[in-house]
């Protein structure tokens, strides 16, 4: 399922759910539950894992503990390929629970805060290429935990001096 199909399938269940009359549903993906409709617009939902809702910060801390000098630019590739297909993307360098994780996460931010008139998944996935560039010693991973943490901040500038590094089409 690409981000165009998530939004439509969250769409729709909002859509039957008013239908039927019924207030609230859920439905489990993996280890995920989400219950919809959430507080935000039509489509919004909460995530869940383990009862607690994830956090882009969650997401940026795991891509810096996965990130190496060995692997950095296959997850580079890996999340230009979650970017641009969801969970249609071919890549296994994540695990199946990591890009659904990804995904989930980001598909709120592109219901509720669509491109191109705000910056929609484009922002976490900034947030979690960053990761990688604090794990290559390119920034500090404290400063990326604070700019993922801007809530109704100016966007953070993007970082521009980091060498030969892979930029993703997503950094922009």
């Amino acid at each position: 399922m690409n981000y165009t199909q998530g939004i439509e399938l969250m769409n729709d269940l909002f859509q039957k759910l008013n239908a039927k009359q019924q207030k609230a549903d859920s439905f489990v993906v993996g280890a995920l539950h989400i219950d919809y409709p959430g507080r935000k617009k039509n489509g919004d939902y909460r995530l869940s894992k383990d009862g607690e809702a994830p956090k882009h910060t969650d997401v940026v801390k795991l891509i810096f503990d996965i990130a190496n000098e060995c692997n950095f630019d296959a997850l580079i590739v890996a999340l230009g390929d979650l970017y641009n297909n969801g969970l249609a993307s071919i890549t296994d360098t994540f695990a199946q629970s990591q890009k659904e994780l990804i995904y989930w996460i980001t598909l709120q931010e592109e219901i509720n805060y669509p491109q191109p008139r705000y910056a929609g998944r484009r922002l976490p996935y900034q947030r979690y290429y960053e990761a990688i560039l604090a794990r290559l010693g390119k920034c500090s991973l404290d400063d990326v935990i604070q700019r993922t943490n801007n809530h109704g901040k100016r966007k953070p500038a993007l970082f521009t001096n980091i060498g030969n590094i892979r930029i993703p089409s997503f950094y922009f």
